[in-house]
């Protein structure tokens, strides 16, 4: 049975001094945010590989009330440093909690009631954005994957933005089988056609028009930002609240280690080709 916490200090202190050193994560402090309980530190986790390996970032809890991504990340670090897990030679980076006064109050939006995944596009975005902001400025990165919840749904769903010159290249779209994989393992998928207002296949979204209208009226999220400044595929993961947190974190780490593992082969592919 997995230890769930509430305490956003206590999961910040349990990353940073059981799993650190053994799962090859170095941790650094850029700020403290402010929540009930006082200062909670903002890190991020970052792990080195061998120079021009793919650049990936993960990033989880920027809802307060989807705790499984959090719970996630703390998972597995522990795999690594079991030895469960072994990752592919890449350089990561980790944002493993990003509204942890939202966390404690079990909230979507943090304790000054702003949605922080609406608030990359703002001139003044809130801290613990505006934190993120400083440090990816000038950053690009070959993938992106976001850990997230969705309290309405009963199945799981992605969100998935891929290079242009990809669309529609079948074994390119690694969305299609990613929902096939979790299928296969017997997790529920969301098949609606139509997902929070937006055009779905198989439980996958993809960056039609109609998305980008809809986020301009509600606020930029973080796979758009990454996108704009440029990060070609990013991935934003929606498990249903329905399962266990166990079940929950299981999909976030099974499709996480596919990402990898895609990633790893294109790059492979692109070492293999003959230079001009």
């Amino acid at each position: 049975m997995m230890e769930e916490f509430s305490n956003p200090k206590e999961l910040i202190q349990e990353i940073q001094e059981q799993y650190l050193e053994t799962s090859g994560f170095k941790a650094t402090l850029l700020s403290d945010i402010e929540t009930d309980i006082g200062p909670c530190p903002f890190i991020r986790l970052k792990r080195k590989s061998e120079t021009g390996a793919p650049k990936v970032l993960l990033s989880a809890g920027i809802h307060g009330d989807e705790p499984a991504g959090p719970h996630a990340v703390l998972s597995l670090l522990k795999k690594i440093s079991d030895g469960k897990i072994v990752l592919p030679p890449v350089n990561l980076d980790i944002f493993p909690l990003i509204n942890p006064s939202g966390f404690l109050r079990k909230t979507r939006t943090n304790q000054h009631g702003l949605d922080l995944n609406r608030c990359f596009a703002t001139g003044h975005p809130p801290k613990e954005i505006r934190i993120m902001m400083n440090f990816l400025k000038n950053r690009e990165y070959d993938l992106s994957v976001e850990f997230h919840e969705d309290i309405d749904t009963k199945g799981f769903y992605l969100y998935e933005h891929q290079p242009v010159h990809l669309v529609g290249t079948g074994p390119n779209e690694w969305g299609q089988e990613i929902t096939a994989l979790l299928r296969r393992q017997g997790f529920p998928i969301n098949e609606s056609h139509t997902i929070e207002g937006m055009p779905a296949l198989n439980g996958v979204i993809s960056p039609k028009r109609k998305r980008r209208s809809f986020f301009r009226q509600h606020g930029w999220p973080q796979a758009f930002y990454m996108h704009k400044h440029g990060t070609s595929r990013t991935l934003t993961l929606e498990t249903p609240p329905c399962l266990s947190i166990e079940d929950r974190t299981k999909i976030h780490i099974e499709v996480f280690r596919f990402a990898l593992e895609r990633l790893q082969k294109i790059f492979h592919e692109k070492q293999a080709q003959p230079h001009a």
